[in-house]
């Protein structure tokens, strides 16, 4: 998997795809929506492609190790159940806390040894290699309870979970979703829900996105995502929904509620095409 940062390819489609087509339609309902996304989405957007870059490093196979983003740092730490790595990004007036932890198939937190590490990527490669000698290739998980404040942004009480899964030496990040947090568990990963980011503005605006399997590394050759994933912003006046499909091939398929046509956007060039 060369790159998975889908959600911040989504957002730019969405993004792209309100060119002067559609803002120059007549529809007041339609206006409205398009106002929301130039008012709403680029300060919303910012903030959950700081989420994805933490993401990012949870990647695994890779040809080269995954560098930390800029203002990211991290500790181990010890807790009742087992080990838990805190980390804290800071970019751009706004702080993401993360708390990555550690499970068995069926949800068990696990106390792993992964001191010595200097990047967040080095550090859950090496959490994927115990869990993968403790259990197997049978699909173990990780749970990143988050929340976001500064500059107006806020979230709460949100997790990210991956799947990982691979044998022999080989580990995988076969599958990400936005889910509850690690609270929640029993008996195997949380369940799916979405993540909500807020902006108090002005104007107020909140972004939802949803993704309830996104499949990152099924098979050796993948190189890019397979799912489906759905995403809102709302702002005062209106409240826009879109959907993007990935279909294993580097284009990507959006549509965006009650607007015209779809989008084809290229995963390599992140340049997108009207299909009317």
């Amino acid at each position: 998997m060369s790159h998975f940062r889908s959600l911040s390819l989504l957002a730019l489609a969405m993004f792209a795809g309100c060119d002067s087509k559609i803002t120059s339609a007549v529809d007041t309902d339609l206006q409205r929506r398009v106002e929301t996304l130039v008012d709403c989405f680029p300060n919303l957007y910012a903030r959950a492609d700081a989420l994805l870059a933490i993401a990012d490093t949870w990647r695994q196979a890779n040809s080269q190790p995954i560098p930390d983003p800029t203002g990211l740092t991290f500790q181990v730490n010890s807790e009742a159940g087992g080990t838990v790595v805190n980390v804290t990004y800071t970019t751009s007036g706004t702080t993401i806390t993360m708390a990555i932890r550690f499970y068995s198939p069926t949800g068990a937190q696990q106390t792993l040894s992964l001191t010595g590490f200097t990047t967040l990527n080095a550090t859950i490669d090496e959490a994927a290699n115990q869990l993968r000698t403790s259990f197997g290739d049978t699909d173990k998980f990780m749970v990143g309870d988050y929340s976001i404040s500064g500059g107006g942004i806020t979230a709460t009480g949100e997790a990210l979970t991956g799947i990982i899964g691979g044998s022999t030496n080989q580990n995988e990040l076969e599958e990400l979703r936005t889910t509850a947090t690690s609270s929640t568990i029993s008996g195997g990963p949380p369940a799916t829900e979405p993540s909500t980011i807020t902006d108090s503005g002005p104007p107020s605006c909140a972004l939802t996105f949803n993704i309830p399997g996104l499949l990152l590394d099924e098979t050796p050759t993948q190189e890019y995502p397979i799912g489906t994933v759905t995403l809102s912003v709302a702002g005062p006046n209106a409240t826009v929904t879109a959907t993007i499909t990935f279909d294993g091939s580097n284009t990507a398929t959006i549509v965006v509620t009650d607007i015209p046509g779809s989008y084809a956007f290229n995963l390599d060039t992140r340049t997108r095409t009207f299909v009317p």
